[in-house]
């Protein structure tokens, strides 16, 4: 399903330079407005370099020529997609399909004082993981800065840096289903299990497709352009249905990566288990290049309900009224392992459904709603409920031509000559397309708050959703999660602060289909600046009543305090001296990654 939906509701955007930063790591305003005046541009200028990571060297001529004659025409020279950008490049940039077979194609363009697109001085377009370990071995005999992209979607800007070696798993396409997997080096007796095996430049809507027509599921991202053996997993990986099946990365079974010593290895819990765990959850490329993951995949779920619409009150008062009632009604109904995705809360004293329902009778979602909703619908004169129900078989839930019927302007179709018929992405992830970031941030509510003190926690919402809408995603917060799923889920990187979380809250700012370097098409700053300002203020306001609480590393604050901390709690020490062992060098180094956390 659509992943964070209404984060291009009132956003716009912005740019930067050289300036003067706040003690806390931002831009202060008066350099930003100084930069707009002097006109001061860094197009071109690309990601700024985390603090410590080692610059690009230039090899030769002679050692980019050895290169690329053994990779036989696969070594490009790439440029960013919207360099002297025509009319026609500019709408093909709409389509994160499109953006996904260029070599540069980045989804989001850049995020302010922190980061901007930036074309590598080469990039490996990888057919194979005999590719990808020659180019780790290319960067680790050169001192080259080393960057690895997919499907494009980081938010953080670590699939781009200047003077540095790209590679790009894209081409690599292959889907094997299992019927009975053992991981290699398995104990006898060891029960085989249902899977696939995907390579690294596979989309999720791909494994979707392949797993349906199995009459199987695999618990991945609900955004179809994702990736499916990148980052995601590596990050952790949160879907739809996490309480029911998981995190992304609880479901791998065997992983074939790539490490700094260019070799390719094959891990999985009973070979090399310490660097299969970093590989579960411990950030995006700080370990290897993944070539190839296995997934564990389960029967595929009957009946899928989709809930939107909403409910909007008056005035503060019964807003407030309005939220305290949500966050009593979510450990009741919402806490197990058929529900999923998002509630939104909104400056306007409006709240957003977003939900799915597993699995349950219609009547039962119906009747579920009904008992935080009745209240409201006897108070016209005070509040407009207008929630909206879809019923279908899970197994259409890939099938754009079932959206259509269903829920006509759900999907939206690539249309490029020649793509498969099938494939689409849902509307709510256009607003994420062409994303310049003013900020985005997140963390995980527990749900022992909501149990305990729910009036505290209606008082700091209201307060929050003054300065900005945000979204409450109760598919990333793994309390109420199944048996099952939770004992593979212990055996991650995952913070274990998710694991008693109702939530993860995300705020976000962007400007969306914003270039640097593009004339005419650049972020601004000073929007993107009281943008940026709006969102710590939610986050701010929030973390008063939840101090400590962590944040998941794939949607979260580029100048993230502690980042460490943050998104590993008591497994980071394990999680760097992993990263010791298998990488001693640095070569796989990203911002707030494993062996960057100064950054």
């Amino acid at each position: 399903m659509a992943d964070n939906r209404a984060l291009a509701a009132n956003t716009e955007g912005r740019f930067w330079g050289a300036g003067a930063m706040t003690s806390q790591g931002r831009w202060s305003r008066r350099a930003l407005l100084r930069m707009l005046g002097a006109g001061i541009a860094t197009a071109g200028a690309g990601p700024l370099l985390p603090k410590g990571a080692r610059a690009g060297s230039a090899p030769s001529r002679q050692a980019w020529a050895a290169l690329e004659q053994q990779l036989q025409g696969r070594l490009l020279t790439p440029q960013l997609p919207w360099s002297n950008a025509s009319a026609g490049v500019l709408q093909k940039l709409r389509n994160p399909f499109w953006i996904q077979d260029q070599p540069m194609g980045l989804q989001s363009t850049g995020w302010l004082g922190g980061w901007q697109a930036a074309a590598s001085s080469r990039a490996i377009a990888a057919e194979s993981a005999e590719d990808l370990a020659a180019g780790v071995r290319f960067a680790q005999q050169h001192r080259l800065r080393l960057v690895v992209k997919g499907a494009g979607h980081d938010y953080l800007g670590r699939n781009c840096a200047p003077d540095s070696l790209l590679l790009w798993t894209q081409p690599m396409r292959g889907i094997q289903v299992h019927e009975a997997f053992l991981p290699q080096g398995s104990p006898a007796g060891t029960t085989a299990q249902q899977a696939i095996t995907v390579q690294a430049g596979v989309r999720w809507l791909e494994v979707y497709e392949a797993a349906t027509a199995a009459g199987r599921y695999v618990q991945g991202g609900g955004c179809t352009s994702v990736g499916a053996c990148g980052g995601f997993i590596l990050g952790s990986g949160f879907g739809s249905f996490s309480k029911r099946y998981g995190t992304g990365a609880a479901g791998l079974l065997e992983a074939e990566v790539i490490t700094a010593d260019g070799r390719l290895r094959r891990v999985n819990q009973h070979q090399d288990p310490e660097l299969f765990f970093a590989l579960r959850g411990g950030g995006a490329c700080s370990f290897g290049v993944l070539s190839s993951i296995t997934l564990l995949s389960h029967p595929i779920p009957e009946r899928l309900a989709l809930v939107t619409g909403g409910v909007k009150a008056v005035d503060d008062a019964a807003y407030r009224e309005l939220i305290e009632a949500v966050l009593r009604f979510y450990p009741r109904h919402l806490d197990n392992p058929h529900w999923g995705e998002q509630i939104q809360f909104n400056p306007d004293n409006s709240l957003g459904f977003l939900l799915t329902a597993l699995d349950l009778p219609d009547a039962q979602v119906r009747s579920s709603l009904d008992a935080l909703l009745e209240p409201f619908r006897a108070q016209p004169d005070r509040f407009t409920v207008q929630p909206e129900f879809t019923f279908m078989p899970f197994k259409d839930i890939w099938n754009a031509e079932a959206w259509e019927r269903l829920k006509p302007g759900a999907v939206i179709r690539d249309d490029q000559p020649g793509a498969p018929k099938g494939r689409f992405w849902w509307e709510g992830n256009q607003g994420e397309v062409g994303a310049f970031w003013n900020s985005y941030d997140s963390l995980w509510i527990p749900t022992q708050a909501l149990r305990e003190r729910p009036k505290q926690v209606a008082n700091a919402f209201l307060d929050a959703s003054r300065h900005r809408g945000f979204t409450f995603q109760i598919n990333k917060g793994l309390s109420g999660e199944a048996a099952e799923a939770r004992q593979r889920d212990r055996a991650t990187a995952l913070h274990p602060d998710c694991y008693g979380a109702a939530a993860l809250v995300i705020c976000a700012s962007l400007q969306q289909y914003r270039y640097p370097g593009l004339a005419g098409h650049e972020p601004d700053i000073q929007q993107g600046q009281a943008e940026a300002d709006r969102v710590q203020r939610v986050l701010a306001t929030l973390r008063r009543v939840f101090p400590k609480a962590g944040t998941y590393g794939n949607e979260t604050d580029y100048f993230l305090k502690d980042a460490g901390q943050a998104q590993w709690g008591p497994h980071l020490e394990r999680l760097q001296a992993i990263k010791r062992r298998v990488d001693p060098s640095n070569l796989f180094r990203v911002h707030n990654g494993i062996g960057n956390l100064q950054g």
